[in-house]
């Protein structure tokens, strides 16, 4: 099966057949061969070679070599990065203890044995992303029958799923992810094991199961996404509060509401922001009361509790309670004074817009307020979505240790990064 090479990223191509040329076996392998083989363009294009991190990285000197469980080489081509990954077996495969044995602890920690192309690809999670592909040869290389459940659209695991999501809970995220991007379905053993197994996630480090949780949600399959969620138990394993919240068939029509309308408001280059994401969730457990005093206390024990259950980052988690503060000020209000533009200028406030128009856009009354407030954001030049700083935090002035204090210059430009008010 022939991929035309147009459709093949070029700093890839470069990259396979500089490997090749050093006499080391290179493909393209995973999601990138996967996606276009179902006609979708692939988001990154992945390579899988014989050559080890150390080999890769003196042969491309825009190459860093990153990871501690995983070493993996990233070749930077500008801001686009191509991650180069070394053949790998499965390392319980050296161990002389029984896989199977109940009483061993299946949970992978390290991940740096060293294999062949098809050892690589059996330890891979799903057979759809075990797919090689031959730059030289033109062909697919398919040791795992992924080409058979790209055609069933099936998600199957590589090997026996009671293992494999023991040995990384987190893949039964990724199998959830799959089927709900590509609108597959999951293969029954998988599916059963999945449900059986759920609570190991909790094993898994914090930071990769909250990033799965993003990615689900972020990018235009959400509303897919956590009915998938619903369905197996995760839901209320992971986010306690909306799962509960979603058991009530009032509040769980609001849930599939909001995502569906967020999941169309899905830019088509960049995802949602992780902010954004944060404030949907707070906003679908969340209807407002008449008491405005009463409300603000149940949105800040409503935002706490998602954000602290899902281990957000403080970053995240406090541009998404200012974008939940924002609402209100959206609402016209006579008896308030209104100072539309100060609000405009805040760079969280197109995120703001954004969750307004998901929660009130069916209010016919608040029509005109939603297209005002877009004409002003376009006129005050505020970006169509929030880039967060890289700390996270706003930008402040710091004393010099030793030293006597600047003195302020009244005329001097404002400081970069503007502190984050209500």
């Amino acid at each position: 099966m022939k991929i035309p090479v147009e459709q093949i990223d070029a700093d890839a191509q470069k990259i396979v057949r500089r490997l090749v040329a050093s006499g080391f076996a290179a493909y393209l392998v995973g999601g990138c061969v996967r996606d276009l083989l179902l006609g979708l363009k692939p988001k990154d294009f992945d390579i899988a070679t014989s050559a080890t991190p150390n080999e890769i990285k003196a042969l491309f000197r825009n190459c860093r070599i990153i990871g501690r469980r995983f070493r993996l080489a990233h070749i930077f081509f500008g801001s686009k990065i191509i991650e180069t990954s070394t053949f790998r077996a499965n390392p319980r495969d050296s161990e002389t203890s029984e896989v199977g044995d109940e009483s061993n602890e299946l949970l992978i920690r390290r991940d740096n044995v060293f294999g062949s192309a098809e050892e690589d690809a059996a330890r891979r999670d799903f057979t759809i992303n075990g797919l090689f592909y031959d730059l030289e040869a033109e062909t697919v290389i398919d040791y795992v029958g992924g080409l058979p459940d790209l055609d069933k659209r099936l998600v199957r695991t590589i090997g026996d799923p009671d293992i494999r999501f023991r040995e990384d809970p987190v893949r039964m995220l990724r199998a959830i992810k799959f089927a709900a991007r590509l609108d597959f379905s999951i293969e029954p053993a998988a599916y059963a094991a999945l449900e059986r197994h759920q609570g190991e996630v909790l094993k898994s480090a914090p930071p990769r199961v909250l990033e799965e949780i993003y990615r689900l949600l972020r990018t235009g399959w959400a509303q897919r996404s956590l009915t998938l969620l619903e369905r197996t138990g995760m839901l209320e394993l992971l986010i306690p509060t909306l799962g509960k919240a979603a058991a009530q068939p009032p509040m769980h029509q609001r849930l599939h509401q909001l995502l569906e309308r967020l999941d169309e408001r899905a830019p088509p280059q960049s995802p949602h922001s992780n902010a954004l994401v944060l404030a949907v969730l707070v906003a679908i457990v969340h209807n407002g009361t008449d008491d405005a005093q009463n409300d603000f206390e149940a949105l800040e024990t409503r935002w706490r509790a998602i954000t602290q259950e899902l281990r957000a980052s403080r970053r995240d988690s406090e541009c998404s309670r200012q974008i939940l503060l924002a609402q209100r000020r959206l609402v016209p209000n006579a008896r308030r004074k209104s100072r539309p533009m100060s609000l405009t200028k805040r760079e969280w406030f197109a995120e703001a817009l954004a969750l307004f128009e998901i929660t009130r856009g069916d209010d016919p009354a608040l029509t005109e307020t939603i297209a005002r407030w877009q004409r002003l954001q376009e006129n005050s030049g505020t970006p169509a979505h929030f880039a967060p700083p890289s700390d996270g935090l706003p930008a402040r002035r710091r004393r010099r240790r030793g030293g006597r204090r600047r003195r302020r210059v009244r005329d001097a430009a404002p400081p970069t990064g503007e502190s984050i008010q209500t």
